[in-house]
């Protein structure tokens, strides 16, 4: 027994010591490293040559990608433009297909008060020659009677003309925004599309559409858009060109005659023209002696 208990204590483990926790590394005192210190250049991962870079306009400034980035840029750029344009094309034609709606509709109640107005109209013209007091004296409830009908027509018809005179009043205001928004357009684009346009040039251009074309400035306003304006000038450019007279030629100099003696070989003489003033004396003093 002695023998088995002394094997059990050396086979029993060894108390075991606590370990001091370690002291936190100071990470201030750290050395920092420098990107890429201790690499080698050659391990570096190098970047994009300037030869393969291209520069292209991008929303108004300079920048500088991977040559077929421009491509691809520009065409999701012109996708955008396209895409935000066809957008803008359906809402005009939603706009104007519910104008149009609108406008049928309104039609069909005007066309149904302007019938209404007439039947009413009918219908007091019987009333005109009605002697109200003998009609009393005859049968005072049926001229009662007679006299309330009359009264609510009058009132019916002011008030299907009230409606008619402001949906012809609407019609006139929309009329006029829409002439102004075309004037508007059509000055922008003169402005802006046409070299050389200025107050005085719009005053010649319409002076020729109202003068040599016989068109009233109504019918301008009710035509003018940017296209007629273009073909108004180009026509009025066109009748400057036919009518204006070229500048005429400065006239030619004609040598003077030069005198030719009647003898066999006769010297050469100067011409008047290329003789000094002393070889002129002479010559008419030769004249005045023959």
């Amino acid at each position: 027994m002695d023998g088995e208990q002394e094997s059990i204590a050396l086979e029993a483990p060894a108390p075991i010591e606590p370990v001091e926790p370690n002291e936190p590394e100071n990470l201030e005192a750290t050395e920092p490293v420098e990107p890429g210190e201790g690499e080698d250049e050659e391990a570096r991962e190098p970047g994009p040559d300037d030869e393969d870079l291209e520069e292209f306009d991008w929303d108004g400034k300079k920048i500088k990608g991977p040559k077929g980035l421009k491509d691809g840029v520009l065409r999701q750029a012109d996708y955008t433009r396209k895409t935000q344009e066809i957008a803008e094309t359906r809402r005009e034609l939603e706009e104007r297909a519910q104008r149009i709606d609108q406008q049928s509709k309104a039609g069909e109640e005007e066309m149904n008060a302007r019938a209404a107005l007439i039947s009413i109209d009918s219908d007091l013209k019987s009333y005109e020659n009605v002697d109200w007091d003998a009609w009393e004296t005859q049968d005072l409830f049926a001229a009662q009677a007679g006299f309330r009908k009359f009264q609510q027509l009058k009132a019916a018809r002011g008030e299907v003309a009230g409606y008619l005179g402001e949906r012809q009043k609407a019609r006139t205001d929309q009329a006029q925004q829409e002439t102004a928004k075309r004037l508007q357009e059509t000055r922008r684009y003169a402005e802006t599309q046409i070299k050389g346009w200025s107050e005085e040039v719009d005053k010649k251009v319409t002076d020729f559409a109202t003068k040599e074309l016989g068109f009233t400035w109504d019918m301008l306003k009710g035509a003018y858009n940017p296209a007629v304006y273009k073909t108004l000038h180009l026509a009025w450019l066109g009748h400057q060109a036919v009518n204006t007279k070229p500048n005429a030629p400065a006239p030619k100099l004609t040598e003077p005659l030069r005198v030719v003696a009647a003898k066999a070989n006769p010297p050469a003489r100067k011409n008047l023209a290329e003789m000094s003033m002393e070889e002129y004396v002479a010559h008419r003093q030769k004249q005045d002696a023959q």
